[in-house]
């Protein structure tokens, strides 16, 4: 009798940099991430194919590059219509779903103040999805109604919930934001929106009847910021034993970079207990999530299922944090870039560490190839599961490819294991160019360097391009002329 298919689970954090977990030898405690490490394989060098929400979520979606689908910012979302490998995966028979942030539409201002996520639940149906319960991102919660706000509202939190986020969205958006200093979210322990994500996923798994494979995207909402975590996975961390981030640089290399960091001078002066705390209160944000991610384990276990499900990990895009005097992400260095992944198979395997150099849309490719499902058509990305069948001395697993792309604001970067090479799209001028073999902390831009010009020749001849065929210029002229008209990059 054929085997049957097996059951995918896509756990996907938000703004969660590639260095920090256990498993790599990062800071943060995540025993259960580990655990999924020690039983499967981690992608050392994964990257994102933007630094930005709805760009890389897009890009995960569709298995397309930025230039591609068209999404430029976080001002649209693309057609529901088109590419996903939700879709496909529910058309070859799975019950699909997904529980927590999606950013597949446009939430914030101009999109559709005033409605319940409820309301738009028919978009994530032409995506693919079977069912979904969506979520808001934190700042989102203080003028849009969810499912999280629904429990708030039902238990008489959410008036607090509400009044602790439009504070934090007014000190963010006065230039003097203080992550160090950012309070523990008001409502009690286990009712913060991560929990409740982890805790509905936990339940779907346990009503699950069976009946079909499964296909469960969750989408937590940490450890993007506010960098809110329980008090109880603050004191984990001892404040003063962090790295504070040795990343320093005096002059940002390009004027996009200086306008950036001018949004957050606070952040740029911080000291170095400030930012050794708030690395804690970022890695207590991990750690819940870690927590949550044991819970979804355990529940398969419980279920029977853990042997015919494969899970994999990842995240949108990374976090500054600091480095470079900068917070958040939608910049071209690398931290802001480099996610976690992990995959796990069904039966475990013994633990597999890969410096392949991999891309995001890599993942639904891969996805797709555990259900022997249709591929995305014309998609660049690469299935991993062959990296799964290399024992760890094979220097097969550490061969990847020569290079990818990360693009955001109308502009792209080449990322290859030692170059870094961040350009406008339609005049090819450069922004930046690190070369981490000579400065393995990006602090130096060789792009007026005599020595390098051949090599940037070179990377965007050889990269940039054999894709000039697959650019959308009608949507890239669309966000070119909507950055005229607004003044607004995103």
């Amino acid at each position: 009798m054929a085997e049957s298919p097996p059951n995918i689970i896509f756990i996907f954090a938000d703004q969660m940099r590639g260095d920090c977990m256990g498993a790599v030898g990062g800071e943060a405690l995540t025993p259960n991430i580990d655990r999924l490490a020690e039983e499967g394989i981690v992608f050392e060098q994964c990257m994102s194919n933007s630094p930005l929400c709805v760009p890389a979520r897009t890009c995960l979606m569709t298995g397309q590059l930025v230039r591609e689908n068209g999404i430029w910012s976080n001002r649209s979302g693309a057609d529901p219509l088109g590419p996903s490998h939700v879709r496909n995966l529910r058309d070859s028979g799975y019950r699909t779903a997904v529980i927590g942030k999606t950013h597949l539409w446009r939430h914030g201002p101009g999109g559709k103040p005033g409605i319940h996520v409820k309301q738009m639940a028919h978009v994530l149906e032409q995506w693919g999805f079977n069912e979904s319960v969506e979520l808001n991102d934190p700042i989102e919660t203080a003028w849009m109604d969810c499912h999280y706000t629904d429990y708030l509202a039902a238990n008489g939190w959410l008036d607090l919930h509400r009044a602790f986020i439009r504070a934090w969205v007014a000190e963010m958006r006065s230039g003097n934001m203080t992550p160090w200093g950012q309070e523990p979210a008001p409502v009690p322990e286990g009712a913060d929106e991560d929990s409740f994500i982890g805790r509905t996923a936990v339940e779907w798994i346990e009503n699950y009847d069976k009946g079909k494979p499964f296909y469960l995207q969750i989408q937590f909402t940490g450890p993007h910021d506010p960098y809110d975590g329980p008090t109880a996975y603050r004191d984990l961390y001892n404040v003063e034993e962090l790295d504070a981030g040795a990343r320093e640089l005096e002059e940002p290399p390009s004027r996009g970079m200086a306008q950036f960091r001018a949004r957050s001078p606070s952040v740029a002066r911080a000291t170095r207990f400030q930012k050794q705390r708030w690395r804690a209160w970022y890695y207590a944000n991990v750690t819940l999530i870690d927590k949550w991610i044991g819970e979804v384990r355990t529940a398969l276990e419980k279920q029977g299922l853990l042997d015919s499900t494969w899970i994999v990990f990842n995240s949108d895009h990374g976090e500054m944090l600091g480095d470079h005097g900068l917070q958040g992400k939608a910049v071209f260095y690398r931290d802001a870039m480099h996610v976690p992944c992990v995959i796990r198979p069904p039966k475990a395997l013994a633990a597999r560490k890969s410096q392949a150099l991999v891309e995001q849309i890599d993942l639904p490719a891969t996805m797709l190839a555990m259900a022997d499902a249709q591929p995305l058509a014309d998609s660049l990305g690469k299935s991993l599961l062959p990296y799964l069948d290399y024992e760890p001395e094979d220097p097969r697993l550490h061969e990847g490819k020569p290079a990818v792309l990360s693009e955001l604001f109308g502009q792209t970067a080449i990322v290859t294991d030692q170059y870094t090479l961040a350009m406008r799209i339609e005049d090819e001028d450069l922004a930046l160019f690190f070369d981490r073999h000579e400065d393995a902390g990006e602090l130096r831009n060789f792009k007026n360097e005599a020595d390098y010009a051949s090599v940037a020749s070179r990377l965007i001849e050889e990269h940039v391009h054999p894709l000039a065929e697959r650019t959308n210029h009608t949507l890239l002229d669309d966000y070119r002329n909507y950055v005229r008209t607004t003044g607004s990059i995103n």
